[in-house]
């Protein structure tokens, strides 16, 4: 009984802790986006994402190649990665496009639109479940968002809605890129789904810089300036962060759950635009922050009865099956 307890109070706190290190890197990287759209001279959404994608493919892609050498990318489960793959590459390309037209609060409070997007997915997907307190919790979360929403366009500073509809299709894409993710996993390790999906991502997201971005590149790099440099090394540093801990959130707590402790952003991009940009709350808004942290610390202590693909017990960095051209 006192072990059953103690697994249940592992897992929770397990949730929090690696949801939050998600949140944390993904609030960081909001505010890095912001101070490059200032600085640089000219927007280059796809590049910033390569950067990313180039050390995942440094780290994660070479181990993949070393142990699978191309049987994974040429099996079924290699065609899930690239789909999975490509629709991460766009969902970050128009999220990242979006803070030249749009603020930093509305970006990390629009993110919301990936939770409803990853529930139904990963319902119609996965046949995954969820109680009625995971329904209630994602609701409460939700409407934290919108009044963080409302009080974004009820102030004097009006966001660009032309950036704000790149930034809901940005988040509705990575919802969809979360479920996916889960979804190719299979049996697989963490370390091999993720080798297998950059090497599509980082092809996707260079065709675009081609084709889009060229002269934006070479005015950076012709160019440079120490500080935009500085922030695009840790930007890639941040998102490489994130990328190394969602699959093990996926692996042990659900694509849901990755979404949903992804909002606790929201807060701490609110406090980063009080500190470096000089936003002011309103009640309102403080009382949007509140109602979301109770929403992600209410859908996470509901978890444990979620019929997801990780009950903790294993270790999800772990390869599980040697033979990746079955799946």
């Amino acid at each position: 009984m006192n072990r059953a307890k103690s697994s249940k109070l592992k897992h929770i706190l397990g949730g929090l802790f690696f949801g939050q290190v998600l949140a944390v890197c993904n609030a960081l990287s909001g505010i890095l986006n912001q101070m490059i759209s200032q600085d640089a001279s000219k927007p280059h959404p796809g590049f910033q994402a390569s950067m990313n994608y180039i050390l995942i493919c440094l780290t994660f892609g070479i181990y993949m190649l070393r142990q699978h050498k191309l049987q994974v990318i040429s099996s079924k489960t290699g065609i899930k990665c690239a789909v999975n793959g490509i629709i991460d590459a766009e969902a970050w390309f128009w999220i990242y496009k979006s803070y030249n037209y749009t603020s930093l609060t509305s970006i990390q409070t629009l993110d919301c639109l990936s939770i409803p997007v990853a529930i139904v997915i990963s319902k119609l997907l996965l046949r995954k479940s969820y109680n009625i307190r995971q329904y209630t919790a994602t609701a409460f979360s939700v409407a934290g968002v919108f009044m963080l929403v409302y009080c974004d366009y009820d102030g004097k500073d009006k966001s660009n809605m032309e950036g704000d509809l790149m930034c809901a299709f940005g988040a509705a894409l990575f919802g969809l890129s979360t479920v996916f993710q889960e979804w190719s996993m299979g049996n697989l390790g963490v370390f091999t789904i993720m080798g297998t999906s950059c090497w599509f991502s980082l092809a996707f997201i260079v065709l675009k810089v081609v084709i889009l971005e060229r002269s934006a590149v070479v005015a950076t790099l012709t160019s440079p300036s120490h500080r935009v440099m500085g922030l695009l090394g840790g930007l890639a540093l941040c998102q490489y962060v994130f990328y190394a801990t969602m699959p093990v959130v996926l692996r042990r707590y659900g694509s849901a759950a990755a979404t949903i402790n992804i909002l606790a952003a929201d807060l701490y991009a609110a406090i980063a635009s009080d500190v470096l940009f000089h936003f002011h709350f309103a009640p309102i808004y403080i009382a949007g922050m509140c109602v979301v942290a109770a929403g992600i610390v209410f859908y996470t202590l509901s978890s444990e009865d979620e019929d997801g693909p990780g009950d903790g017990s294993s270790n999800p960095l772990l390869e599980r099956d040697p033979t990746p051209t079955e799946n």
